[in-house]
């Protein structure tokens, strides 16, 4: 662990190894002080020390925490110059911060081709058997979210590949949301259920819609982590005191509970469920 030579007035910025070793250290070292600069650049990480929280601010985070919002929202930006400081350092590296916190930052050939890398990495392990309640699939499904973000407005021909077609139906979503990531976390959740087979034009509110008949549930992203389930009976989106169908509600509710969703409350009259995607802690 080695200091930086020209930090800010009142901030220093501490050099480890492994992402490991820096959270050990910020927990045993007095050296390591509120706000200071963590780099741990054989990982690639780049963050700051947040009270008794070491937290990255890039897209890969190894055993640091992140944050769930963008920084400049942080403690009332308490932390800015630590923000621009850990900006400094991950230049330095070559690195790119998380878009959400460097929105305005045009990065370099490296830094986009190295998020091309996370985004991959992160791919295999999220395409692969899903386990949302495994801290490690879950953390993949993050890295993958925010690189993807990150290469759809930095990268052109990223961008254009995520508009491509879509296929004409799909199981449980709408076609426009395959690679959405909200839907991607919420579809193991609701596995062994029916899935309704929709299209981009369904409109599950319209009795005279052309896709009827259609059973089963869909689900559809709202942002920021937040996703509507609703069950369908002959296409139309049925409400929790509808019969027969609409108890089933209930099931898709108890899915998101044990999978570790924060659920909003079911009441009689509601016609969908509001899950919000468990979060890294931050």
């Amino acid at each position: 662990m080695t200091g930086s030579p020209t930090p800010p007035p009142g901030l220093r910025v501490h050099h480890f190894d492994t992402t490991e070793e820096a959270y050990t250290q910020t927990q045993c070292s007095d050296d390591i002080r509120d706000g200071d600069v963590l780099v741990i650049g054989p990982e690639k990480v780049v963050g700051f020390l947040r009270a008794a929280w070491p937290v990255a601010l890039t897209v890969r985070h190894g055993d640091l925490h992140t944050f769930t919002a963008p920084i400049g929202r942080i403690d009332g930006g308490k932390y800015a110059d630590s923000a621009r400081l850990a900006a400094d350092q991950a230049r330095q590296l070559d690195v790119a911060l998380r878009d959400d916190h460097a929105p305005d930052a045009k990065p370099t050939a490296r830094q986009i081709d190295d998020m091309i890398q996370v985004s991959a990495e992160a791919a295999a392990r999220v395409s692969g058997d899903p386990e949302p309640e495994n801290p490690d699939w879950k953390d993949a499904l993050d890295r993958m979210t925010h690189a993807n973000t990150f290469l759809c407005k930095h990268h052109p021909a990223w961008a254009a590949a995520a508009k491509a077609p879509k296929p004409v139906s799909t199981k449980g979503h709408a076609p426009r949301h395959t690679d959405h990531p909200d839907v991607i976390a919420a579809l193991p959740a609701l596995a062994g259920l029916r899935a309704a087979p929709l299209t981009n034009e369904h409109d599950m509110g319209d009795p005279s819609d052309t896709d009827l008949p259609v059973n089963g549930y869909a689900i559809e992203p709202r942002g920021h982590g937040l996703i509507a389930a609703y069950w369908l009976h002959r296409g139309l989106a049925r409400r929790r005191d509808d019969h027969p169908d609409g108890p089933l509600l209930e099931s898709v509710h108890a899915r998101f509970v044990a999978a570790g969703w924060a659920v909003e409350p079911l009441y009689p009259t509601s016609v969908c469920v509001f899950a919000h995607r468990p979060q890294p802690i931050g």
